[in-house]
C-alpha cells in the first residue's frame, strides 16, 4: 500500500521543480527562413506537425527545429535574460559557424563547447 504514496510524492516533487536546467534551441541552417517562398512550406508543413504530435519531426524531441539561421544577437540576449546561473553553449556543426558562436558565447559571458561526432 505504500506504493501510492511514493509515486504521489514522486509527482509533487516534479510539480514543484518545473524550472528548466536545460534549454535547446534547434536550427536546421541549411534550410530556408521562412521569409524565403520555398521555406515557408517547409515551415508550415513543421508547424502543423509539431501542433498536432507536439513532438518535432526532424529530432522527435518536444523542442521546435526552426528553418534558417538564428539572429545570434537577439537569441542570446533572451538567453542572458532568462539565465538563472552559469551559461554553457553546446554546439555541434560546422567549424565556421562555431567560431560565430563562440565568439557570442564569450561577448554574453557563457561558456562555449565545440561537440565532434
Amino acid at each position: 500500500m505504500q506504493l501510492p504514496l511514493v509515486s504521489q510524492h514522486a509527482s509533487l516533487c516534479d510539480e514543484s521543480q518545473k524550472e528548466n536546467i536545460l534549454d535547446m534551441y534547434m536550427y536546421m541552417t541549411s534550410a530556408p527562413p521562412k521569409t524565403d517562398m520555398k521555406g515557408l512550406g517547409l515551415q508550415l508543413a513543421l508547424d502543423l506537425i509539431h501542433e498536432s504530435e507536439k513532438t518535432d519531426l526532424v529530432t522527435g524531441l518536444q523542442t521546435r527545429t526552426q528553418a534558417g539561421r538564428p539572429d545570434f544577437d537577439l537569441l542570446f540576449k533572451r538567453i542572458q535574460e532568462n539565465a538563472k546561473g552559469k551559461v554553457t553553449v553546446f554546439f555541434c556543426g560546422s567549424p565556421l559557424l562555431g567560431k560565430t558562436l563562440k565568439v557570442f558565447s564569450h561577448q554574453y559571458g557563457f561558456a562555449f563547447r565545440h561537440e565532434y561526432f
